[in-house]
């Protein structure tokens, strides 16, 4: 696919363009000439895009690829030109970003002025090579364009529904996965999962039928019903991706059983597995087994399971004769498991397609909404027409549906029809499923905006069918430069714009979301992904793997390598056209540790100067190589390293740094370098480093995680060590003594466009809730002692409301806090959800007052020496979700809950006492709680 490699040249040009002429002078008319040229072919590649896509003429195909790699040269030499620029420049002065990496533009014209006089002869020679280079490559296009009519390659116009580039997203988080014409499927799963009288024992139940026939959707929303989640103390879903291993599998079952136990508050492992983890090296299968004896479960496993690896799960879990169900989620190659199930088996619940009643159904509520419908004299036309095209196959539907719910009806919904009904009889040749639901996914992907197609094929790098954060994908995109910048949002905003509108196409499926409307995790449908890869392959925009076995590492651009079966990983071929690496490892065993790859081994990187995305996960890194320094194109650096021990110097020659992250490190502060500290462009900063005493000019720095301000000045002269980082968004600062109240507060003054805070240390000021700059602040977690102020409680209950208008979420760990303070929380206007752990709360009778916590929905109170909690009529009248954990000297709950008419679900972690109080038969409490849907206890 020639369109993306001509969208991402064009925008490397336009930044190009945009630098002072003084920088190219004479080059930049040969650029913009090029410019030019690429613009003409960007109208009619997308046309030959989809014809080669069709496979329809084979001269087409060969006019695209040449194209492509056309494209593919331009791009080289503008990053040759800039890399060379940007060497000579790191050793003749200050340092600019690039352009295109949001930093201020006075900055870099100033440098250039200083660059210039110093080194006109070295510009000279870099403006011939990238002439003489540019003007080479726009000969081959006149080639190429002459080819295109000796070859009587005919350019047909896109059809009209496609010119536009704008969808409508005002229901872009209304698309919920609806069961329709599920209702037997449903009713047959929910008996078998709940019919402990009949199958006491712990029972196989399986779920098949062709891929995207609804299985994975029909299995959640009975899952997530009410009755399954009373029936079973412990719930675990587990989607298995291709290759994976038994011990993942378990790892993962065992992570969501103990997240759902009681858990410690020294360390917050689980009370049952007394400590075991499975990276301490102890026996996974035991600790599973333990956690799960004496609790009803139910564990989902979505995909294709190996006999082989079903025993060793099957030997993981109890059988007690409770009425525990596993179920899996498999397609029909996956029964086998079923003759080897050892124990009470269900016969399969198996799935066919839709009725074209119920495909219009689906149809219609995907499209209108679950009240809309088609105006009545096109409804039978086009209720015949998407059954004749979607075959009653429900991710065809969605699709289909997520296509034309932004076109004008009927004249742009009769081109589509007409176009796909028209295809359906002609031959497709494909790796990713039936011709039908190709033909959608190709039409509903040429569609897509020019920029939405890079993002949409950038999941071709991502794993099978495993969710996606959000925030890291967002970056990715703007590190890649597929993020145009719109005046008034910042990058990270816009990029939210993109996703939620694959999301609105039904491209890309919503995981989950905050109470703020930010998408936080997606996934993408299996068969849309496989879609994704092919298509990226095709077009030499990501070439994937799951092994280090790239076969033309000449030639690699994006290289995407998921390997979760090899225990040692060797990565040893040079890759000089790489920009981007994005790798997802397996990760350590119980009795193994994690694949091992030391700095020596990552050579293959000092080739590759263009690279501007690093993005490792699963690979035990103890340092860097110094070389990492001179790829200055680099905007993400991305590592997961529990053992990384130092970072290079050389890491702040990276003068287009836009985001660092570094997770999984374990204990202690990684050193770097103060000049790190003063690269502009820096965005997001999630790293264990020590805070210098101030911040550089990084007026683009939104993020800041998992600091610590050990280089604060603590004298009362200190000036403001963050008061040249007053964009920041997002701020988590943890070590923090009382000797850095003073500077925090003053720090804390100058951010007034922060709406994410974490403080966590010895000493925390209570002034977080009176500063007056933080109106923005959306959520607010505290760990540690509160400090005393001579304000009763250290705040004004009437102020607070005006103060903190947006605080939505709070959590709070021994903060030691008295009533008053808490009758202060009960005055926050938009507060949505509060958490009171361990040592937050300093009495034995608690208080929600009248008319207090009015927009609270969910509440978790961790408070063992709580006695009393006394809830007032009107308090918490929107409450939808009540947690106490060890509260064991709690004596009775509210009366008030009785009143609540939103709550919708009680859970209960370790409170023997109180699971007895609520008993249906003879509960002195049950009558508080008998209206709420779903009452869960663990203990």
């Amino acid at each position: 696919m020639a369109e993306t490699a001509i969208t991402t040249v064009l925008a490397k040009v336009a930044e190009l363009v945009a630098w002072e002429a003084a920088v190219l002078l004479e080059v930049g008319d040969d650029v913009r000439l090029l410019r030019d040229k690429l613009e003409w072919l960007h109208t009619f590649i997308r046309d030959a895009d989809r014809r080669r896509r069709l496979r329809d003429d084979e001269f087409v195909a060969v006019w695209v690829r040449q194209t492509r790699d056309v494209a593919f040269e331009a791009e080289d030499a503008l990053d040759d030109f800039l890399h060379r620029a940007g060497r000579r420049r790191r050793h003749r002065g200050p340092a600019p970003p690039l352009p295109g990496t949001g930093a201020r533009c006075s900055g870099w014209r100033w440098s250039w002025r200083r660059w210039r006089p110093r080194c006109a002869g070295l510009q000279v020679a870099l403006r011939h090579d990238l002439s003489a280079r540019v003007r080479q490559i726009r000969k081959r296009l006149d080639e190429i364009s002459a080819n295109r009519a000796a070859y009587h390659i005919e350019h047909a116009a896109s059809p009209a529904w496609a010119a536009s580039s704008a969808t409508t997203l005002a229901a872009w988080d209304d698309l919920e996965e609806y069961t329709v014409g599920f209702g037997k499927y449903s009713d047959m799963l929910r008996e078998q999962l709940l019919d402990v009288d009949a199958v006491p024992g712990r029972a196989l139940v399986s779920i098949v039928g062709e891929s995207s026939i609804g299985k994975t959707t029909l299995a959640r929303k009975v899952y997530q019903s009410p009755e399954v989640r009373n029936h079973f103390a412990i719930r675990t879903w587990t989607v298995l991706p291709p290759n994976s291993r038994p011990a993942d599998v378990l790892r993962d079952i065992h992570r969501q059983a103990t997240s759902q136990l009681r858990r410690s508050p020294s360390n917050g492992q689980s009370a049952e597995d007394g400590g075991c983890d499975a990276k301490g090296g102890k026996d996974i299968s035991n600790s599973l087994f333990r956690n799960m004896t004496g609790r009803r479960y139910l564990v989902v496993v979505d995909g294709s399971i190996a006999v082989a690896d079903w025993n060793s799960l099957r030997a993981s879990l109890p059988d007690e004769g409770n009425g525990s169900r596993v179920v899996l989620v498999t397609d029909a190659a996956g029964l086998e498991v079923v003759g080897y199930a050892g124990g009470p088996t269900y016969d399969p619940i198996e799935l066919t397609r839709l009725s074209p009643e119920n495909t219009y159904e689906l149809f219609r509520r995907r499209v209108f909404g679950l009240r809309g419908d088609c105006p009545g004299r096109y409804k039978s036309r086009y209720y015949q027409d998407v059954f004749r095209i979607t075959r009653g196959l429900p991710l065809s539907v969605v699709v289909l549906a997520g296509v034309l719910r932004s076109k004008e009806l009927p004249a742009e919904w009769d081109q589509v029809m007409a176009q796909l009904l028209a295809a359906k009889d002609q031959p497709q040749h494909c790796k990713s499923g039936s011709g039908g639901a190709r033909r959608i996914m190709s039409l509903a992907f040429d569609d897509l905006p020019h920029h939405l197609k890079s993002c949409f094929l950038y999941f071709a790098a991502m794993p099978e069918s495993a969710p996606v954060d959000a925030a890291r994908l967002v970056r990715l995109w703007v590190a890649e430069g597929f993020v145009r910048p719109r005046r008034g949002s910042t990058m990270e905003e816009v990029g939210q714009g993109y996703l939620k509108e694959l999301i609105s196409r039904c491209m890309v499926q919503l995981v989950d979301k905050d109470e703020f409307a930010t998408v936080t995790a997606v996934v993408v449908h299996d068969r849309l992904h496989a879609f994704a890869q092919e298509e990226a392959q095709e077009a030499c925009f990501v070439e994937s793997h799951d092994s280090t076995d790239v076969l033309a590492p000449a030639t690699v651009r994006r290289l995407a390598v998921q390997n979760t079966t090899d225990r040692h990983v060797h990565l040893g071929n040079a890759l000089p056209k790489l920009r981007t690496i994005v790798c997802d490892f397996a990760s350590g065993g119980a009795a193994k540790p994690s694949v091992c790859i030391h700095s020596t081994d990552l050579g293959f990187l000092h080739a590759s100067k263009f690279l501007r995305v690093i993005d490792i996960h699963g690979l035990e890194l103890k340092k860097l190589p110094d070389e990492l320094g001179s790829m200055i194109h680099i905007r993400y650096l991305g590592l997961q390293c529990g053992q990384l021990e130092r970072l290079p110097s050389t890491i702040s020659k990276l003068v287009n740094l836009q985001s660092l992250i570094l997770k999984g490190r374990s204990g202690g502060v990684l050193g770097v370098t103060a000049a790190f500290w003063t690269i502009p462009t820096l965005r997001h900063v999630v790293a264990p480093f020590a805070l210098p005493r101030c911040l550089g000019d990084l007026y683009s720095l939104q993020t800041l995680h998992g600091v610590q301000p050990r280089g604060w000045d603590t004298r009362a002269v200190a000036g403001n060590p963050l008061g040249r980082a007053t964009n920041l968004r997002s701020l988590e600062l943890s070590g923090l003594t009382a000797a850095n109240a003073g500077t925090l507060v003053t720090a804390l003054e100058s951010l007034d466009l922060l709406v994410h805070l974490v403080l966590q240390g010895e000493s925390l000021p209570p002034a977080v809730f009176t500063v007056a700059s933080l109106r923005r602040l959306q959520s607010l977690r505290l760990v540690g002692a509160m400090e005393e102020e001579d304000d009763a409680d250290g705040a004004d209950e009437v102020a607070v409301r005006y103060i903190r208008p947006n605080l939505t979420r709070l959590s709070m760990w021994g903060t030691m806090v008295g009533q008053g303070f808490v009758d202060m929380l009960g005055e926050l206007p938009s507060l949505a959800e509060l958490t009171l752990m361990w040592g937050a709360y300093e009495g034995e009778r608690l208080e929600f007052g009248d008319g207090a916590f009015r927009s609270l929905q969910k509440l978790r109170l961790g408070l063992p020496d709580l006695e009393e909690w006394a809830v007032s009529a009107g308090s918490m009248a929107a409450l939808a979700r009540l947690t106490l954990l060890r509260c064991a000297k709690m004596e009775m709950l509210p009366e008030a809950l009785g009143g609540m008419k939103e709550l919708e679900e009680v859970v209960l972690y370790s409170m023997p006492k109180m699971v007895g109080r609520i008993k249906e038969d003879g509960g002195q409490d049950h009558h508080k709680i008998k209206h709420v849907p779903v009452i869960q206890t663990i203990w």
